[in-house]
């Protein structure tokens, strides 16, 4: 049986977390009705405050815990780091540090991260999650410590985060190369269980939708060099004449087959990928991309985190951030 929390309190007594924790802090006037209903439910669902842990939450770190998902191979290090230093920089100027840690897309080695990164040690935490529904992680978050998801929301999740409009960039992305006169376009995708790359492909077939043979090129594999390449080879052998990878990793295999295969980029296939990394820029020919605002995205996460630091009870914010097309020569 699961431990009891003050939301299922807050649920039976009929009224919003904030009440329950004013009656059981007293830290706000509270009617007599109310109170009773709160401390029956408290009663029928035998739940106890742990007031020490509250007293020790009392005790500000001015340290705020920042979990990424980084394989040692993955071109998405970049990614993060910009939004690590977009975070850093801004809560810098509040009087904050950050502890940065590296799940390695591993849930396991998140929920010890995340139970490290306690009150004790944080005075919240920012996340880019590797669980695919929120009760999965529930558990393990303690329950007045603040919390902001990024990139990443999985089911069930309905507080504090910012995301970038993947589905929008997506579709722009199509919508460009059809503009641009191609017509037999492909997709390149991993891991449907993320957010991120369940709302990519859901745009790639909302805009392509009326064409009959959709779903033979769509193409989705393990976010890996060696299977963007063995991807680039089925691109060809169905004459498609473009491509757009939702993986910047599948990107870098797909762009090496080509390459080594004498084909010729964007006359025989044009390329378009997530995230504007470096390598991108630098290879012949230049790749077209779809620009995160990384750097943004932790200048919101910060300052939604202080905000909720000195309101804790005010309503979630969910920032969804835009993305930007940025066209070169593969396109």
């Amino acid at each position: 049986m699961s431990k009891v929390k003050i939301k299922d309190v807050a649920k039976v007594a009929g009224v919003s977390t904030a009440t329950v924790s004013h009656v059981i802090n007293k830290t706000r006037y509270v009617s007599d009705e109310t109170t009773d209903r709160v401390l029956h439910a408290m009663k029928q669902l035998n739940y106890r405050p742990n007031h020490a842990a509250r007293s020790l939450r009392s005790s500000k770190t001015n340290t705020i815990g920042f979990i990424i998902p980084v394989h040692k191979e993955d071109t998405s290090k970049t990614f993060f780091m910009s939004i690590a230093e977009g975070l850093e920089e801004t809560l810098r100027k509040r009087g904050y540090h950050v502890i940065i840690s590296n799940s390695k897309e591993d849930f396991e080695h998140e929920i010890e991260q995340v139970q490290l990164l306690n009150h004790q040690i944080t005075d919240g935490i920012i996340l880019a999650t590797t669980c695919h529904d929120f009760d999965e992680l529930k558990d393990y978050l303690e329950e007045d410590h603040p919390l902001v998801l990024i990139d990443r929301i999985p089911n069930g999740y309905d507080g504090d985060s910012v995301t970038i409009d993947s589905y929008r960039g997506t579709v722009e992305a199509i919508q460009y190369l059809k503009e641009s006169g191609y017509r037999r376009i492909g997709f390149a995708g991993a891991d449907l269980s993320i957010s991120t790359a369940k709302e990519r492909l859901q745009g790639f077939r909302d805009i392509l939708q009326p064409e009959a043979d959709l779903e033979d090129r769509i193409f989705i594999s393990r976010p890996t060099y060696e299977d963007g390449y063995q991807i680039a080879s089925k691109l060809i052998e169905q004459g498609l004449d473009a491509v757009f990878s939702a993986n910047n990793v599948l990107t870098t295999g797909i762009m090496h087959y080509l390459v080594e295969h004498d084909i010729s980029i964007p006359e025989d296939i044009a390329v378009i990928t997530f995230d504007n990394t470096e390598w991108t820029q630098i290879i012949s020919p230049s790749v077209t991309v779809v620009e995160q605002p990384a750097y943004q995205m932790g200048v919101e996460a910060a300052n939604i985190i202080l905000e909720r630091i000195e309101s804790p009870d005010n309503e979630p914010i969910q920032t969804v951030l835009k993305p930007t097309l940025i066209k070169r020569k593969s396109t």
